[in-house]
This record gives structure tokens, C-alpha cells and sequence, in this order.
């Protein structure tokens, strides 16, 4: 009868609950600089055709992206202006080095909300053409996201979210991928300046098939994982680094080519004074 007595009031004593922390995206009129950095690195291109001839290409391409987040208000609640910094293409091929400006270099997107309340971005000056379309899409896929559940959540909780970076990217090659995110809060500590960080584990998968005529398949797929930090006590300062494989595959009558691409993918944000 003591034990379990004892069983019961260990069991329901104040203080054992789990400790549960507030992970939520920043509000939508905080000012942040961002920082994308993007690495395929090693990538390896595979062609075979029915003469069994197969050719092999390697590519590396690096990609970064800086650009100052900002909220103006108005009578229709709102826009976001995005003053692209910095927008970079390094290319390396059999060899030869190419670096280039990115479509968005120096320019100045705008958000606004749809009907559905999502943000759709426009250039500020002119109509977007060729690669800033994706681009623009790109950045709403970025300030539409919701990694974080906007909820508390206790050490070893998970939480599903849907990578649109990462399925937008698979689309332009197949229009039906999907991708699927899980994440974890691994661990809240103590920052050595002050101030607590969440470690949140990251996991992403995606993929699909697209048939576009009796004689052409195009598939992609992609596994990427890493970790997510998160400063409790400064919203908006965050850093999310992933690393993984993407492999997209066509085939044509009895040809067939397969590109396996390393990936490397840094997103960080900072709040503005």
C-alpha cells in the first residue's frame, strides 16, 4: 500500500510535467536580413543509350542570396519589400569557372497578400521575365513558410511541415513532386552571451514521377537532413543548415540519364535594429 501510494503522488507532483517552449515565426513586421547559401558540389551526370555509350559530366554550382527584409503598412495590410543585396551564381564545369550575377541582383521585390492570404511577389520596377519568375516564386515559397509550429512544444516533440523550397525546386521538373519535412526539438540551451537557443533536428523527403508521352519519364527525388537553431529570447534569428543527395532521372525511348547532385543548403536570418 506505501508504494503505491508512493507511485501516485511521484507521478502527480507538481514539478514533473515536462517543460514545454514557444516555437513560433516571427512576426510579419519584424525587419530581418537574410542569407541563403545553396551547394551542389560534385555532381554527377550518367547517360546511357542503347549503344551502351555513357558520357559522365561533373558540375559544381554555388548559389548565394543576401537581401533586408522589411514592413510597410497601409490601408490594405500591408507590404513586404525584399532589397535584394546580393544575388550570385558561381558555376564550375569540366574546369572552367563562370561567376555571374543572379536574376534578382539589386532589385527590389514586393509582397502582397491573395485572397487565400498568402504572399505573391512582383518586381518594384518592370515585369519579371525568364529566371526571375522562378526566382520570385522562390522567395514566396521563403516568406510563406512554416517550419515552426506556432505552438509550445516539450524536448522530443516532432512536427510535420511542408519544404516548399525544396518541392518548388523538384517541380520545375516534375510538376506533381512532393516533399515532406518532420522536425524535432532536440534540446534548448544556454547561449554563452546569454539568451536560449532551440536545436531543432530536420529531416526532408521529396520526390515524383511526372509520364510525358509513351516515350519520356522524368523522375526526381531528394533525402536532406540537418539541424534547425532557433533564439528564443531574439525572434527572428534563426539558422537552418541541410545537407543531402537530389537525383532526377529521364528517359527517352532507350535513353536514359541520371544526375545524383550533393546538396548543401544554408538558410539564416537576423532581426534588424
Amino acid at each position: 500500500m506505501k508504494a503505491l501510494m508512493l507511485a501516485v503522488f511521484v507521478c502527480s507532483a507538481p514539478g514533473f510535467a515536462a517543460e514545454t517552449y514557444l516555437l513560433k515565426e516571427p512576426d510579419e513586421k519584424l525587419s530581418l536580413k537574410v542569407e541563403t547559401l545553396s551547394v551542389a558540389k560534385g555532381a554527377v551526370t550518367t547517360t546511357r543509350t542503347s549503344g551502351a555509350t555513357r558520357t559522365h559530366h561533373q558540375a559544381d554550382v554555388v548559389r548565394w542570396r543576401e537581401w533586408k527584409r522589411t514592413f510597410r503598412p497601409d490601408a490594405l495590410g500591408g507590404k513586404v519589400h525584399y532589397h535584394m543585396l546580393r544575388d550570385e551564381v558561381a558555376t564550375r564545369l569540366d574546369g572552367e569557372d563562370d561567376v555571374k550575377a543572379g536574376p534578382l541582383h539589386g532589385k527590389v521585390t514586393v509582397g502582397q497578400r491573395n485572397g487565400a492570404g498568402n504572399w505573391t511577389f512582383t518586381l518594384l520596377e518592370g515585369s519579371a521575365v525568364g529566371a526571375q519568375v522562378d526566382e520570385l516564386e522562390a522567395m514566396e515559397a521563403i516568406e510563406n513558410r512554416r517550419w515552426l509550429p506556432n505552438r509550445k512544444v516539450a524536448i522530443g516533440e516532432t512536427w510535420e511541415f511542408t519544404p516548399q523550397f525544396v518541392r518548388d525546386t523538384l517541380r520545375r521538373d516534375v510538376k506533381q513532386a512532393v516533399a515532406v519535412g518532420v522536425m524535432e526539438l532536440v534540446a534548448v540551451d544556454e547561449k554563452p552571451g546569454g539568451g536560449r537557443q532551440a536545436r531543432i533536428k530536420v529531416v526532408i523527403r521529396a520526390g515524383g514521377e511526372e509520364v510525358k508521352s509513351s516515350r519520356e519519364v522524368v523522375g526526381a527525388e531528394g533525402l536532406l537532413a540537418g539541424e534547425m537553431t532557433v533564439e528564443l529570447d531574439r525572434p527572428g534569428a534563426m539558422v537552418l543548415r541541410l545537407n543531402g543527395t537530389m537525383i532526377s532521372e529521364a528517359k527517352v525511348g532507350a535513353s536514359d540519364a541520371v544526375a545524383r547532385i550533393p546538396v548543401t543548403l544554408r538558410f539564416e536570418s537576423e532581426p534588424l535594429p
